[in-house]
């Protein structure tokens, strides 16, 4: 569990660190290729729910919806809380509601057309992407290369992330990919109208 303050001095308890770019960044994945002690792939589809509030990142995949909420930033990093939620009772609002219109928790369940009936004043926006993912393992950092479907479009997006508890060394090998520079951006936010 990882320990952190917020911009007020109040303890926040099992956030991690993020850091997300955007575009090819080919040294920067070889790179992360030759120093990572493991590496595992992945194909994932998510649905992302975009609202007015960026502070919060709102995904359904399969039937569980993942709320992350940004609760501080430090040194160009994000630090953001995660959670899993398989029943609207645990969700905090407005996506407690979000969950029971969808019926995630149904066995039986078509994600697609649950937002296709989907009618809410907390949602601007749905967006179906496929994510091809390749996962780093760097010491205890956990880093990412990312290339992002948009399924409306076609459009495909390119990310680059690192993550973890350790603020100190997340700088360095940020400083190492060379990316100090680069704005941070996540994937709720690169994926939404600009």
């Amino acid at each position: 569990m990882s320990k952190k303050k917020s911009e007020e001095g109040a303890a926040i308890v099992d956030g991690r660190y993020e850091y997300r770019v955007w575009g090819e960044y080919r040294k920067a994945r070889k790179l992360l290729e030759k120093l990572a002690d493991s590496e595992t792939t992945e194909e994932i589809d998510d649905c992302y729910f975009l609202t007015d509030d960026p502070t919060w990142n709102a995904k359904v995949r399969d039937r569980g919806m993942k709320l992350k909420q940004l609760v501080a930033e430090e040194r160009g990093f994000e630090v953001w809380t995660s959670n899993w939620h398989r029943a609207s009772k645990t969700a905090p609002a407005p996506f407690d509601g979000l969950f029971d219109d969808l019926k995630l928790g149904r066995s039986k369940f078509d994600l697609e057309k649950a937002v296709r009936k989907l009618d809410s004043d907390d949602v601007n926006e749905t967006v179906f992407v496929t994510k091809k993912r390749r996962r780093f393992r760097i010491g205890s950092i956990r880093a990412e290369v990312t290339d992002v479907t948009v399924d409306s479009t076609g459009e495909v997006l390119h990310s680059l992330a690192i993550e973890g508890d350790d603020l100190d060394d997340l700088v360095a090998l940020r400083k190492k990919l060379g990316l100090v520079d680069e704005e941070n951006v996540p994937v709720h936010v690169a994926i939404g109208p600009d």
